[in-house]
């Protein structure tokens, strides 16, 4: 139900779009609850790797993953600059390269803390 906005009609005769989901009005919270208590796995929301809605959070943690999504969204915020005279375009809503709006504490040489002790439970401030 939170896109039903995106549903159309075909566009050939032999082929009838159908939304399940949509018919049981069910949301995508609906959905995560039906997962959960099947003791499915939830899937992340779809999206191109190089959305410029993403959330700032979504942005570092796609930079965390890092790979070829980091990479071809990378490529992409590079590639539109040149797209339209009068003025430059950016994923980033800071208007800025991406790779230079999206900072991770890996950017600035911070590590994980590896502990030749066990962990019970992450009291120890350490």
């Amino acid at each position: 139900m939170d896109e039903y906005t995106r549903m159309r009609s075909s566009d050939v005769k032999y082929i009838e779009n159908v939304y399940p989901l949509v018919e049981r009005r069910m949301t995508r919270g609906d959905c995560i609850t039906w997962l959960k208590g099947k003791g499915l796995d939830v899937p992340p929301k779809s999206s191109c790797v190089f959305c410029p809605y993403h959330s700032l959070a979504a942005w570092r943690s796609l930079k965390q993953q890092g790979g070829p999504d980091w990479d071809k969204a990378v490529h992409v915020d590079q590639n539109i600059r040149g797209r339209r005279a009068n003025f430059k375009l950016f994923l980033h809503p800071a208007r800025v390269p991406l790779e230079e709006a999206v900072r991770i504490p890996e950017d600035y040489g911070a590590e994980q803390l590896a502990l030749d002790i066990p962990c019970d439970g992450g009291v120890c401030f350490v």
